[in-house]
């Protein structure tokens, strides 16, 4: 095979680990996963995390709503960087169960078990 010669696709290739990296939705910065529904940087995945609950009603845009999020200056405007979220599809249905709630769950499953009769 020359190296002019196209790819054949039932030719076994060697399993290489491909890292693709790709542009976060919110602000453009790299990414490798998709956090909420949408592929995004960990810095939006947190803020995301952090503000998504409490709505668009706790920030407020002092330039109108129409502030450009980036890499650079995607710290400026929470209210617009949060609406970038919401319009990129990020999801708050995407939200685990907190850790604290699930150990707390499990503490009364163990009190209930503990009360109850042996047999």
């Amino acid at each position: 095979m020359t190296s002019n010669s196209p790819i054949n696709p039932l030719m076994p290739v060697k399993n290489k680990k491909i890292k693709i990296l790709q542009q976060c939705r919110i602000c453009g910065a790299s990414a490798k996963y998709c956090y909420f529904g949408v592929i995004s940087c960990h810095p939006c995945k947190m803020f995301f995390k952090r503000n998504a609950n409490a709505g668009q009603a706790a920030f407020v845009c002092h330039f109108g709503g129409q502030c450009e999020i980036n890499i650079n200056n995607r710290h400026i405007c929470q209210s617009c960087r949060l609406a970038k979220c919401f319009i990129c599809g990020m999801s708050t249905d995407r939200f685990q169960v907190s850790r604290q709630i699930k150990s707390e769950k499990n503490t009364s499953v163990k009190k209930q078990v503990q009360h109850q009769p042996k047999m």
